[in-house]
């Protein structure tokens, strides 16, 4: 792929702001991307693959910016490739700010503090002066406090994070725009790492002129290991920074990964757990904030700002109890930022404050499940009702495994990319496979559940499914049809389905149905399939019981 434009008009912002001998700088000379077909005899690479296990190409070096990956964040945020740089996270997309625009003792940037320390780390490693405007003692952000104080050591790089790191609170976009128009000659880069986690619109498609935003898959996205995040702003900024942008920013695997976890079957779970971490949010802010010995409880992105009253005490305690979180003082002096957990690890963070945990853990299970036919990533926890998304591809097929999470009482959302095109068989049968995983694994060892389970009649249909979660695979469809197909659902592949679910679920499933109309007959299935679960899954007596004789299911 070839680097962007090394023109840079003399009259554009970047030209002005820029270090001259970083314009001056020729354009990076490396390889070229890997193209298939030709013989790659150019950049020195060794020509046998790696010695690592699922890994083949990693002996090549990678495109410097993967056009897919680039494209897939453009579409992300809004924007056009060209206005987009992939860097190892946003930190590294900070470091690249910095070196671009800012000369050793000559150069400044400005902060608002408390914020997020790295900002300030880096300007100081490339010798650039530091000036800290603050947010007030409430720490709202005051606009006009920030460009009295940073005005007149004209910086060149403004960072406001928002989200704020580490208070929470996010700078309301109107402020980000005047403050932008106020300051003509200074970039103003804002840094949305927590956007997901916020109801402020990102400012991501305005990242022209002076605006320059900062995204990131650390956060909520879960590839905070794979190093993955961006800088969006002017064509004639991204062309700046490629020229002190390292020859190849991004490993291979870390490319796959994002690649992989951006895929369309998993946008719905990552919005489900978004939706579940600021759950988890509210509910660990809500019982924090009766501790006697927190002042001030303060949500924001995947995190929350607490203010103890003896943050060392605290740190004792937390240390003894193998929970880590981060104390800042410089913030507030008890200052402490906890990130958001899984309900266990929230648990445990309760438990060092004294706080019992209100309630037994949810009985949720996340599954993916990738083949050469389908693509399948589903989420459900049996202990709540909502939401239910479902996208297989085959409407009626969505439609009917609905009916077993509505009906059984969970909530289910399901994303699949199958090869439709040649047969539903592949997609219909890897659900299945797919769902009973998941419910086995949320199940867990299966102590206080009801096991056994439903008839249920359906106009002139009446259909009985019975279920026991037994750890025992069996599957026994008695019932025929007269069609190929209800709604783009293979009716032949309904005792299947039952039969798939009782070999992943590890449960007897007996299906006995009879009637006139398929529709009908096949809805009724999955209906009497969810009751039966329904009764299955409930939690009966204590908790600690195990419905068996044996001591084991």
């Amino acid at each position: 792929m070839t680097r962007p434009s090394e023109n840079l008009a003399a009259e554009t912002l970047a030209a002005r702001l820029a270090r001259p001998d970083i314009l001056a700088l020729p354009p990076c000379d490396v390889a070229g991307p890997p193209l298939p077909g030709t013989i790659r005899l150019d950049a020195n690479e060794n020509p046998y693959a790696a010695l690592v296990a699922g890994q083949p190409t990693i002996n090549r070096y990678p495109d410097p910016q993967p056009a897919a990956l680039r494209q897939r964040l453009a579409d992300l945020y809004g924007v056009a490739p060209a206005c987009l740089w992939v860097a190892r996270g946003s930190d590294d997309a900070i470091d690249l700010l910095v070196r671009a625009f800012c000369r050793a003792g000559q150069d400044y940037i400005a902060i608002v503090e408390p914020t997020f320390s790295a900002y300030g780390q880096f300007a100081r490693v490339q010798g650039a002066g530091v000036i800290a405007a603050r947010l007030t003692d409430d720490f709202a952000f005051d606009a006009e406090s920030v460009l009295a104080t940073v005005t007149p050591s004209a910086p060149k790089l403004l960072f406001l994070c928002t989200p704020n790191n580490p208070t929470g609170n996010a700078i309301d976009p109107v402020d980000i725009r005047w403050i932008a128009a106020a300051l003509p000659n200074t970039l103003i880069v804002v840094d949305e790492a927590y956007g997901e986690f916020c109801d402020a619109p990102s400012l991501a498609t305005e990242a022209t002129g002076n605006l320059v935003v900062l995204r990131t898959l650390s956060k909520a996205y879960g590839l905070a290991g794979a190093r993955i995040g961006c800088v969006i702003a002017a064509p004639e900024i991204i062309d700046l920074l490629a020229k002190v942008s390292p020859p190849y920013p991004l490993p291979t695997p870390s490319i796959a990964a994002a690649l992989d976890a951006l895929g369309p079957e998993r946008m719905p779970l990552h919005a489900a757990r978004i939706e579940r971490l600021l759950a988890e949010r509210a509910t660990l802010a809500g019982r924090l904030a009766n501790a006697a010995e927190i002042d001030r409880v303060r949500e924001g992105g995947n995190f929350l700002f607490l203010e103890v009253a003896d943050p060392g005490d605290l740190a004792r305690r937390l240390v003894a109890a193998a929970v880590r979180v981060r104390f800042r003082p410089s913030a507030a002096p008890g200052g402490v930022r906890v990130t958001v957990g899984t309900e266990s690890e929230n648990a445990a963070l309760l438990a060092a404050f004294g706080i019992a945990a209100s309630a037994p853990a949810s009985r949720r299970a996340d599954i993916v499940r990738d083949t050469k036919e389908t693509r399948i990533a589903l989420s459900l926890d049996l202990d709540q009702a909502e939401p239910r998304r479902i996208d297989s591809g085959i409407p009626f097929y969505d439609h009917m495994l609905d009916q077993v999470a509505a009906h059984g009482g969970f909530s289910l959302v399901l994303a699949c990319s199958g090869d439709l095109g040649i047969d539903p068989h592949h997609s219909v049968e890897d659900i299945a496979l797919a769902l009973g995983a998941a419910l086995k694994q949320a199940l867990g060892d299966k102590r206080g559940i009801g096991r056994f389970g439903f008839a249920l009649p359906m106009d002139e249909t009446s259909a009985e499914v019975l279920v026991d979660l037994s750890g025992r695979p069996f599957a026994k469809f008695d019932g025929s049809f007269s069609t190929a197909a209800v709604g783009g659902l293979p009716t032949e592949m309904v005792p299947h389905i039952f039969r798939s679910l009782a070999d992943s679920m590890g449960a007897a499933i007996h299906v006995k149905v009879a009637g006139d109309n398929d529709h009908h007959k096949v809805e009724a299935c999955f209906k009497a399939f969810g009751r039966a679960l329904r009764s299955g899954l409930s939690l009966e007596g204590g908790r600690d019981a195990l419905p068996s004789t044996k001591g084991v299911l």
